[in-house]
């Protein structure tokens, strides 16, 4: 069997198998809405009206970064940062600036509601797949640049989240970790056995910010450029190596221990105290390390680092850390496209 037949015949509820989705009620604060994203531990969840069961959005980290960016950046005479002029949301982010100061108060009746966070970065705005439709479905919408589909039943309600981690986390199990001579025979995919490099030979420059910038420089440059994550390097000569990463899921950390001070370090201090903070809170496991390849890695072994570290990206890096370019799995739903739209 090859890799088109699998993508077109599995279908995306077999995907998600004993999934309980967990949803935010549309009438809950934003405040309460975001504890309750960071709690559950998911990087995004849709947000329902309890009364009708209608799905009104999804929210997630961008989401919540997109708020941050609003309450926070303002030059000295109060004007928002021009980082948000690139999306008009007309009266929506006015009423949020002019009454996010309403978050600190105790009235419960006077704080802004989850839903007007609910696709307010329109980068990875909602989408919806009937649970039934085949993998390829899901991977087309994927390569797109879209993380994450709502998956319904045939009257519209919500069967569960599908997620690009989820199709990497099911090739990756098709691929198990082979002994040294040996090759999977049951599956064939030529493409997946050549070097990370060969498929992605223009290694194109990664977008990064050096180490001593702070970490809202971080964030606005993220949310500018559209990426949910970026490489914290140190410029040496013409050279940059990299030294950690940060993405907008990290702003959980920020949220969970209302250190908002944080949001003004030197990102990479940030790295490297939020590192600390995870392994205390995991007995000692390192719960945001860097992940890297060499640049003849072939794609399956890559594939397979992605699904076992649970990381949306690697990063290529030659010898001494010396950063190269970087692999997302938007690049990875990309490639898997090509190989649907191959004809036999």
């Amino acid at each position: 069997m090859d890799i088109k037949t699998i993508l077109n015949e599995t279908k995306c509820c077999d995907l998600i198998k004993g999934q309980i989705p967990i949803t935010i009620d549309s009438a809950k604060s934003v405040e309460e809405g975001c504890k309750e994203l960071v709690e559950h531990q998911f990087t995004s969840a849709p947000i329902i009206d309890k009364k009708t069961g209608k799905i009104i959005g999804m929210l997630d980290y961008r989401d919540l970064v997109a708020f941050i960016l609003l309450v926070f950046s303002k030059d000295k005479d109060g004007k928002t940062q021009e980082i948000f002029l690139d999306y008009d949301r007309g009266s929506k982010i006015k009423y949020i600036v002019e009454n996010a100061s309403k978050l600190s108060q105790e009235d419960e009746n006077s704080k802004l509601s989850i839903h007007l966070l609910a696709d307010l970065s329109t980068k990875n705005p909602t989408n919806t797949l009937l649970y039934t439709s085949p993998v390829s479905k899901a991977v087309e919408i994927f390569s797109n640049g879209i993380h994450r589909l709502i998956l319904t039943k045939e009257d519209g309600s919500l069967y569960g989240i599908l997620s690009q981690s989820n199709v990497v986390k099911y090739l990756a199990d098709l691929f198990p970790v082979q002994i040294p001579g040996q090759k999977n025979n049951k599956i064939k995919w030529e493409l997946g056995e050549k070097a990370i490099s060969s498929v992605r030979p223009e290694l194109n420059e990664v977008i990064s910010v050096d180490r001593y910038a702070t970490v809202m420089d971080a964030l606005r440059l993220m949310y500018k450029s559209t990426i949910s994550s970026i490489a914290i390097v140190e410029a040496k000569g013409t050279k940059k190596y990299l030294r950690g990463n940060i993405s907008l899921t990290d702003i959980k950390e920020v949220i969970k221990n209302n250190k908002w001070r944080l949001l003004w370090y030197p990102v990479g201090n940030f790295f490297e105290e939020i590192r600390k903070m995870q392994e205390f809170e995991n007995n000692g496991l390192d719960r945001v390390p860097t992940f890297t390849v060499g640049t003849e890695t072939s794609v399956i072994k890559v594939i397979q680092k992605l699904a076992v570290t649970k990381g949306h990206r690697i990063w290529i890096v030659s010898e001494g850390d010396s950063l190269k370019s970087v692999y997302s799995l938007t690049d990875f739903m990309k490639l898997l496209q090509s190989e649907l739209n191959k004809t036999q």
